[in-house]
């Protein structure tokens, strides 16, 4: 669900995946470890980047 919902933000604002990762500084291949949890930090990182709240993340 996680990575469902940041791929969708990503596609939406027509960015990849591994360009996320990068701006992260995430290890390439590690949103895709995503679908059932995720690292909070990380996580929030990734809502802050796409400007939403961690909870629209959670779906």
């Amino acid at each position: 669900m996680i990575f469902e919902t940041i791929k969708a933000l990503a596609t939406a604002r027509n960015i990849s995946l591994y360009t996320l990762e990068l701006a992260l500084a995430l290890p390439v291949g590690t949103l895709k470890t995503w679908n059932q949890t995720a690292p909070c930090n990380k996580l929030a990182e990734v809502a802050r980047y796409f400007h939403v709240p961690v909870e629209t993340l959670l779906g």
